[in-house]
């Protein structure tokens, strides 16, 4: 019954009963109290009519005074249903009723006053009539309930007819288009066929319109189909890329957290961490530099121009492990399901190995095999690097030429060997005396080139002085004998020459030209000592 009650023709049939009923119920009761006010109103007007029948007959028998006459105008008017009681009353003393008494001062007496004949100002006497009320109020309803009942009986019949044509050209129909519509599945080409003479209604549009609903719909479904079947193939190729790709690959966040990674980035990066650990993990504390990595990912974020940018990376590793290097390739990733909308993606390789070759390489090129200093070539280079920093500063820089004394005798005793481990010790001592910002050069041979960058505000004694202490620590450093072996002591000893720029020279050959002058003066004045040049030293004078 529920599943009945809420079918729609149902839901239409009981409104309209309810509707049809409430019209009758009010129609009905307003109809019953005016007929009957109706009823007794036209009683009424038959009790007058009645008497102004009579009005003269009853003038003449009040005239005459004929009491025969009277009875029968009383007889006549008492034998209508309408009338209850009767009175003629005549001014003369004449008086005649229907057996019920006076009716002056009585309710519902219709009075009808007598004149003379011949003087129709003269009234002569008054005919009285009482309605029968009992008979006409029950005449009067019961006719106006049969009145209610028919129109109640009419209005149930309507509605019943209304409802049976609602339901045959509105719910029947629907309901046919309902059943039909709740046997279609998705995919299925499966048409409705519009109702029987609803071909150009709502009804018919209603059908034709779901009909072209479950065509657009089966259209759709045939392309999200194929669409999906399209993606599985791409899914599982770029799966099978991330998860087999030798890079690493990984996205992060707009906090630069990880949200995704391949193996590949776990072999690299992770090592003994499994990736599900690591989601959510801040990629740049894998990294030295970490506040300068970070700065440059908000850099690309808010830089438009700047999409895919490649970088090498220096991992942190433990103390005791070999440095690690990775080349990223950072790319902007739009992402629709994030609140930033935008991610990066990280690729990343190994390049230690490269890495190092790279530095190896670098490093071979400009230092020396057997002392690990700078060598001539690329020397030259850095010392002019250093004159023009002192230049654009107005600051000064050093030039220190540094030949060893009595180098022969060691290489014709000890042989070459030893010489070479003297001229290790050599760059030891050197890298020991010298800041790490200082150059220090195997110029060839037993000779050795050493430029410094002077800041003159930080000078105690504001130049030479402070030269001066600079070339005896060097020569203090220099001049401590070294042990070869157990049994065996080398004297060392050095002779430095010391040209200052730019008041010595403003370009490299000049000023190590006249450094070789101050450190020929140094060896002519007994070795193992430093001298700064003087302009009146020439080559004439150390000859």
């Amino acid at each position: 019954m529920r599943r009945f009650s809420r079918k729609l023709y149902f839901k239409v049939a009981a409104a309209i009963a309810v509707g049809a009923a409430i019209i009758a119920a009010l129609s009905s009761f307003a109809f019953y109290f005016g007929e009957v006010a109706r009823i007794q109103e036209r009683a009424r007007a038959d009790i007058h009519q009645l008497v102004k029948t009579v009005e003269k007959t009853a003038t003449i028998a009040v005239y005459v005074q004929d009491e025969e006459l009277a009875k029968e105008i009383l007889t006549g008017l008492t034998m209508n249903d309408l009338v209850a009681a009767v009175e003629l009353v005549s001014v003369a003393g004449f008086s005649l009723d229907s057996g019920s008494g006076s009716l002056l001062n009585l309710d519902h007496v219709e009075q009808i006053k007598l004149f003379h004949p011949f003087n129709e100002a003269e009234q002569i006497g008054e005919l009285r009539l009482l309605a029968d009320e009992v008979y006409i109020n029950y005449n009067a309803k019961g006719s106006a309930v049969n009145q209610a009942q028919m129109l109640a009986l009419l209005t149930v019949t309507t509605a019943l007819l209304v409802s049976l044509i609602v339901h045959q050209t509105l719910t029947s129909p629907l309901n046919e288009i309902t059943d039909k519509f709740e046997e279609v599945e998705p995919g299925k080409d499966i048409e409705i066929k519009v109702p029987r003479f609803h071909h150009g209604d709502e009804i018919g549009s209603l059908a034709k319109g779901i009909n072209r609903l479950i065509s657009s719909l089966n259209s759709s479904i045939e392309s999200e189909r194929d669409m999906r079947e399209k993606t599985e193939v791409l899914e599982k190729k770029f799966r099978l890329i991330f998860e087999q790709a030798s890079a690493g690959i990984c996205l992060i966040d707009g906090n630069n957290l990880l949200v995704t990674a391949n193996p590949a980035f776990q072999s690299i990066l992770l090592k003994n961490h499994s990736i599900a650990d690591a989601i959510g993990l801040k990629l740049t504390d894998w990294f030295h530099n970490q506040e300068q990595l970070e700065a440059f990912l908000l850099k690309i974020r808010h830089d438009n121009n700047l999409d895919t940018v490649a970088l090498d990376l220096k991992l942190k590793t433990q103390a005791d492990s070999r440095d690690c290097w990775v080349h990223c390739l950072f790319s902007k990733v739009m992402d629709c399901d994030e609140e930033s909308g935008l991610i990066i993606e990280v690729l990343m390789y190994d390049v230690t190995e490269r890495t190092e070759r790279e530095v190896s390489t670098r490093f071979e090129a400009d230092h020396d095999a057997l002392t690990h200093l700078k060598n001539r070539r690329a020397g030259e280079r850095l010392l002019r690097s250093l004159f023009n920093r002192a230049s654009e500063n107005s600051e000064m820089a050093v030039i220190l030429n540094i030949d060893l004394d009595k180098f022969k005798a060691v290489n014709d005793i000890h042989g070459h060997e030893a010489g070479d481990s003297v001229l290790v010790e050599v760059g030891k001592r050197l890298m020991s005396v010298f800041r790490n910002d200082d150059i220090c050069i195997r110029w060839g041979g037993d000779e050795f080139v050493v430029g410094c960058y002077f800041d003159t505000s930080r000078l105690e004694d504001r130049g030479e002085a402070a030269i001066a202490s600079l070339g005896e620590k060097l020569v203090m450093t220099m001049s401590q004998n070294f042990s070869l072996s157990d049994d065996v002591t080398i004297e060392m000893g050095a002779s430095v020459g010391i040209s200052v720029y730019p008041q010595h020279g403003r370009d490299l050959e000049r000023l190590l030209t006249v450094a070789d002058l101050a450190m020929y003066q140094s060896k002519q004045a007994g070795r193992n000592q430093y001298s700064i040049y003087q302009p009146e030293l020439s080559a004439q004078n150390l000859s």
